[in-house]
């Protein structure tokens, strides 16, 4: 019995090895920049907390990391795993004013997990370091930390601005990049010269909790569609008289007014959510959209030059619930200026988190059919509405028997009849 009862435990106990060792079981490894003193990953698999995962030091220029992927989280209530993880890199922790970027200084887009080989290790007592999905390198720094302490202090700016420019702001790390819809006193700078080519001077004077980890960016307005074209990047302490030599467009304060967007929704869809370069692209503070009778949303932005949008189903920080074409794929930013767009129109085809929002017609009701390259429909009631894949009206119609489209070219189309929606596919 004691025989038996000795095999048992050490039977339970090689069971308990071999779930410890398969747990973890995801690897990431990343080539960093020289002068790097410490490298973080964060993602979407830990609810982007970038003080969290700090990766094991290889040598100066590599970081490795082991994970359970058992233990990671839900993204817009999907479970993340190596198929659907973002993630980036951070050269200190606890702030992403240390994030990764391009070579050029620019924002990057998240990376993901994409299967890899493994890499030559460094270290000679090592032969390699185990793949992840394509092993990273980060080529930028927006700032390496560094083990020092804070040096708090006030800084003075001047920036030297394109001819034609009225106003300017300043953001970064020192207000959170809380951007330039912050309190104007905040970020707002005062001119200071003019030079004989038209070129200006702004100044502010503005107080770091660190001036080690001060890196900012200028803006003609009130508004993140405002910010500088070029250089591309942030600039950095202990430059101080930086110079922008284009905006990608000039804040007018005499030209704004009050911009209105109406939208068009997948039927049920309960409610929507409007984030954009207006309110600081934060999902705390996204806007809720009005629903009208129709069944359309509006939202509205007063005393704006324009602005970039997206939408949402839902206000939630995995910022998983936008809207998508008809093929599930994420739209670009929706841009609109004053007066050119004081009411606009859009149309949200489906949603990424709920694309049974776009629900099948009853086909005890319809007879949808293609003749011709057209799209016919019997026993409509009241409208049909035709929508391209990237959510553009190409017919509507109020109508009550049949429905004829006007002569479609080849594609995948979009048709609400009646407030319900499907897709029809045309050869």
């Amino acid at each position: 019995m004691k025989r038996i009862f000795t095999f048992a435990i050490a039977l339970m106990s090689l069971f308990s090895a071999v779930q410890l060792a398969s747990a973890a079981n995801v690897t990431f490894n990343v080539t960093v920049p020289a002068g790097t003193n410490a490298c973080w990953i964060v993602g979407n698999f830990n609810g982007w907390n970038n003080n969290d995962k700090k990766m094991t030091k290889v040598d100066a220029t590599h970081y490795t990391i082991t994970m359970d992927d058992t233990t990671w989280g839900l993204d817009g209530g999907v479970q993340v795993t190596t198929a659907n993880i973002k993630y980036k890199y951070l050269s200190g922790g606890g702030t992403w004013a240390y994030v990764e970027k391009d070579a050029a200084g620019t924002e990057l887009n998240d990376r993901t997990y994409v299967k890899g080989t493994t890499i030559a290790n460094p270290d000679p007592a090592k032969t390699t370091i185990p793949g992840n999905d394509g092993n990273d390198v980060v080529q930028k720094w927006a700032l390496v930390w560094e083990d020092v302490p804070p040096l708090p202090m006030n800084v003075t700016i001047d920036v030297m601005v394109p001819a034609g420019t009225i106003q300017c702001y300043i953001v970064g790390t020192f207000n959170n990049w809380a951007g330039p819809t912050a309190p104007v006193d905040s970020v707002k700078m005062v001119k200071v010269a003019t030079n004989d080519d038209g070129t200006m001077v702004f100044e502010k004077t503005i107080f770091t909790a660190d001036a080690h980890m001060l890196a900012y960016h200028f803006c003609s307005g009130p508004d993140w569609s405002y910010e500088q074209l070029a250089p591309t990047g942030d600039y950095k302490y202990p430059t101080i008289a930086p110079i922008v030599t284009s905006w990608k467009k000039v804040y007018d304060p005499a030209k704004v007014g009050t911009i209105v967007v109406t939208i068009t929704v997948p039927a049920n869809t309960a409610e929507v959510w409007s984030v954009g370069s207006f309110q600081g692209w934060s999902m705390d503070n996204a806007v809720a959209c009005t629903k009208n009778t129709d069944g359309t949303f509006t939202f509205t932005v007063n005393n704006t030059g324009g602005f970039e949008y997206k939408l949402f189903n839902k206000k939630d920080n995995s910022w998983g619930y936008n809207a998508v074409d008809a093929a599930g794929k994420d739209i670009a930013n929706t841009a609109v200026s004053y007066p050119e767009n004081a009411t606009s129109a859009v149309t949200v085809v489906a949603w990424k988190q709920n694309l049974s929002a776009v629900q099948a017609i009853n086909m005890d009701n319809y007879r949808i059919y293609t003749a011709n390259h057209s799209v016919v429909v019997e026993g409509v009631t009241a409208q049909v509405d035709i929508y391209d894949a990237s959510g553009r009206t190409v017919q509507s119609q109020k109508v009550v028997g049949t429905f004829s489209s006007k002569n479609l070219n080849s594609g995948l189309y979009i048709i609400r009849i009646d407030g319900a929606t499907t897709k029809v596919s045309l050869r």
